[in-house]
Order: structure tokens, then sequence, then C-alpha cells
């Protein structure tokens, strides 16, 4: 029996690196229909986007082309 891979988040975190700014991130964070690249942003975003009530998940490895389990 075949087994359905999970739907995939339309928004999610690919990474949080620290910027060269102290204080300052880089979250790379892109969705089914767009991919922006990093964007440089504070403390307080990252900690809004992975703390509390609208928490956004990480991304799956490949994402949003996941790999594909072999037949």
């Amino acid at each position: 029996m075949d087994q359905v891979p999970p739907p995939l988040p339309t928004l999610c975190i690919r990474s949080i690196t620290e910027a060269e700014t102290p204080g300052r991130f880089l979250i790379d964070m892109p969705s089914l229909w767009t991919d922006d690249g990093p964007l440089d942003v504070d403390e307080m975003v990252i900690k809004s986007v992975t703390e509390g009530r609208y928490r956004v998940p990480m991304c799956p490895p490949g994402y949003p082309n996941p790999p594909q389990p072999e037949s």
C-alpha cells in the first residue's frame, strides 16, 4: 500500500541565521508561490513567526519539491 505524503505547508521557514548587523537576522521563508530569498529582520519578527499562536513551521527537506520515494 502506497503511503500518501503529508500536504506541504503553504509557508515555512527554511533557515534563520544571524545577519552581519548585531541584533538582526536573515530569515528564509518561502511559500508555495514565491521564494524571494532571505529577508533581514529583527528579533521581534523571529519571535513572532517561531512562537505563539501563528507559528510558522520549518520547511521539509527539498521544499517546495520534496524528494520522491522510490517505487
